[in-house]
């Protein structure tokens, strides 16, 4: 198991791989982010029946798998004048490649490349003893030139609000090219939440900043026709719904908690960026999280939408 530095676009933009000087991060990366990130993690798999590999791919004792955005305590860019955060970055700490080494063989190599090294599980037992878990700091959008054709899987989850819509699309150029001709990548996105009028301000709250920095948050629907320009085949989309009501049980009140955690980390950088007409202190901002959670509990039918879009590359 070892670190690399790939200077790509995503670490030059800010001259030292993995650090961005001087800014403030959208989720800190620390022993309560991580334990929010393995609820994250776990309550995903129930949602999809402990399916880790969605994919229609078989992976063998010589294949190679590339988690990508695997371990970040943030996906953010410097603020400044105008909002220039993710508000929707839910990174994953390495979690799916610890996961993942389970289920395929153990001679499998495993990948993972994220902008930030703060979370990345250098020291968990399994990951040191098999040996063969490689973490690097880099950009998805500017993949390691060398890697051409190398994997037969690629992993990417939760990039919503994190990428411009150019970025997406170079970074499905990357896996395209980082992929070998038959492999696969499969892709994980939140679509629309649904639950009344305060969950609808905060939606306004992050499509205004997502406008102002040109950020998709919409990119379930869009990430269909974007696979395809990149020359990818058989695309599926499999949506599943998650409860946030209290009439969902243990599942729901698992959601609530999760991305009421990850929403009330933005808090910061939103009144750092003027709190775009929406909230103007730090008090109107989590007047607006208690009313959203409320929503959600109370609100028999709130949900959100979970989408696994998987796609081919040509053999």
């Amino acid at each position: 198991m070892y670190v690399s530095s790939s200077l790509s676009i995503g670490a030059l933009r800010y001259g030292i791989p993995g650090r961005i000087p001087d800014r403030s991060y959208v989720f800190p990366a620390d022993a309560a982010e991580k334990e929010r990130l393995a609820l994250q993690h776990n309550l995903l798999k129930r949602v999809l029946d402990n399916r880790l590999i969605m994919a229609d791919v078989a992976i063998g004792p010589q294949d190679q798998i590339l988690d990508s955005g695997t371990g970040s305590g943030a996906y953010s860019r410097p603020v400044g004048a105008a909002f220039e955060c993710s508000l929707m970055r839910y990174p994953m700490s390495g979690i799916w490649l610890l996961d993942v080494m389970k289920v395929v063989p153990g001679s499998t190599v495993l990948h993972g490349v994220d902008i930030e090294s703060a979370l990345f599980p250098l020291d968990d037992p399994t990951i040191v003893s098999r040996g063969n878990v490689h973490f690097h700091v880099g950009s998805c959008a500017a993949l390691p030139s060398d890697w051409d054709g190398r994997f037969k899987l690629v992993n990417q989850r939760h990039m919503i609000g994190a990428l411009r819509r150019e970025e997406w699309e170079g970074s499905f150029r990357e896996i395209f090219r980082v992929l070998e001709p038959g492999g696969w990548v499969q892709l994980g996105e939140v679509g629309y939440w649904k639950a009344g009028p305060e969950t609808d301000k905060f939606n306004a709250l992050s499509r205004t900043a997502a406008t102002a920095r040109g950020l998709v948050l919409d990119c379930a629907a869009l990430i269909p026709d974007m696979l395809r320009q990149a020359g990818f085949t058989q695309i599926s989309v499999e949506p599943t719904l998650i409860p946030l009501g209290s009439n969902g049980g243990e599942l729901a009140a698992d959601a609530r908690k999760n991305w009421m955690g990850a929403f009330r980390g933005v808090k910061t950088p939103v009144l750092k960026a003027g709190g775009f007409g929406h909230v103007g202190s730090e008090a109107d901002f989590d007047l607006m999280m208690d009313k959203m959670e409320n929503e959600w509990q109370t609100s028999p039918n709130a949900e959100l939408q979970n989408n696994v879009i998987c796609a081919r590359k040509p053999a």
